[in-house]
């Protein structure tokens, strides 16, 4: 199976991305050798930054949150038709393999440490398009801390904590250490050790009436 997606060239305009980006939306793709673990609702979503390029650094498609990614990435903070050389050396090592192992099918798995606080997840293995003879490069990127912090607030709603226990628990979930909670919020961490004891206490009681 296979993915029909319009063809792109360097004239493309913003009529061409919306083709393209409804044929990715319209799609199911599957789990087979030369395809992806993608689910539909990640594009429809955009949950993840998904990119397609070719093996001539070509960008076929990114979503919105993609866009986002490469900006930050890109030192201009502007262009998105230029693919960071962080995330090419992902697609290099993806090309790489496949020269060398032709019978073997890879999924590289990196992290980008932007600085301390920003942390991209990528993922990136092989993609075969209908209009395409070769088969280009898929590539999965997500901000790790922001999941983490998407996830410790909506916890911190469910546990019912207040403001000062939801920076706490926001910390503690990007694996602070309480030490370094205390030095972040400029408290003690007698005083960290005592809000996480209350926390637990809140998230014990959440889980028991579930």
């Amino acid at each position: 199976m296979t993915l029909s997606i319009p063809r792109m060239h360097a004239t493309a305009d913003a009529t061409r991305l919306q083709d393209i980006q409804a044929s990715l939306q319209n799609y199911s793709f599957s789990n087979t050798c030369e395809q992806t673990v993608l689910p539909q609702e990640v594009v429809e979503n955009l949950i993840d930054g998904i990119l397609i390029l070719t093996e001539q650094k070509a960008l076929v498609y990114a979503n919105d949150c993609a866009k986002r990614i490469l900006r930050q990435l890109n030192q201009s903070g502007t262009s998105i038709s230029l693919i960071p050389r962080e995330i090419w050396h992902i697609c290099q090592t993806l090309i790489d393999s496949r020269h060398l192992f032709p019978n073997q099918y890879w999924l590289i798995e990196s992290k980008v440490f932007v600085d301390s606080s920003v942390v991209f997840n990528v993922r990136a293995r092989w993609l075969k398009l209908e209009t395409l003879e070769q088969p280009c490069l898929l590539l999965s990127i997500c901000d790790q801390y922001q999941y983490i912090k998407d996830v410790a607030l909506e916890e911190s709603q469910k546990f019912g904590l207040t403001s000062r226990e939801k920076e706490i628990w926001l910390l503690h979930r990007a694996n602070y250490t309480y030490k370094q909670v205390a030095l972040e919020l400029c408290i003690t961490p007698n005083t960290v050790k005592k809000h996480m004891k209350n926390i637990y206490v809140k998230q014990k009681a959440t889980f028991a009436t579930q």
